[in-house]
């Protein structure tokens, strides 16, 4: 009696699908770290024992080591920055300013960036970094 033996399959995965979705999956994490990191914009703020978070309506205004305005994100130029807070001042007069300024930027620059919010009356604060 001749026995016949079964021939076996070779056991194989495709990668190469496996490696696109692993791609994209990377590259979507990474976009997400990118927009929901506080520093993404590279400014280093000072540090403050007496610091508080804030939940309200804010507006958020950058500037970093260049001088270079950020308005929630977004490149501004001064004009704009100032434009930006007349509007706000007659649309939501309750609306909270948070500054972020990097720490190497001159008082000079802070004082012109508080004066444009004296001057259309809004709510302000100074964002710092927790101190270690």
């Amino acid at each position: 009696m001749k026995i016949k033996r079964r021939k076996r399959g070779h056991g194989a995965m495709e990668a190469s699908s496996l490696a696109d979705i692993l791609f994209f999956l990377m590259l979507f994490f990474l976009m997400v770290s990118t927009l929901a990191s506080q520093n993404a914009l590279g400014i280093k703020l000072p540090e403050s024992r007496t610091g508080k978070s804030m939940h309200q309506e804010l507006l958020s205004v950058s500037i970093n080591a260049q001088r270079q305005y950020f308005i929630n994100g977004k490149e501004a130029t001064y004009a704009d920055y100032e434009a930006a807070l007349k509007e706000k001042s007659i649309t939501s007069p309750n609306i909270t300013i948070a500054l972020r300024i990097d720490e190497t930027v001159p008082v000079s620059e802070l004082i012109k960036a508080v004066d444009v919010i004296n001057v259309y009356k809004l709510h302000s604060v100074i964002s710092t970094a927790e101190k270690k």
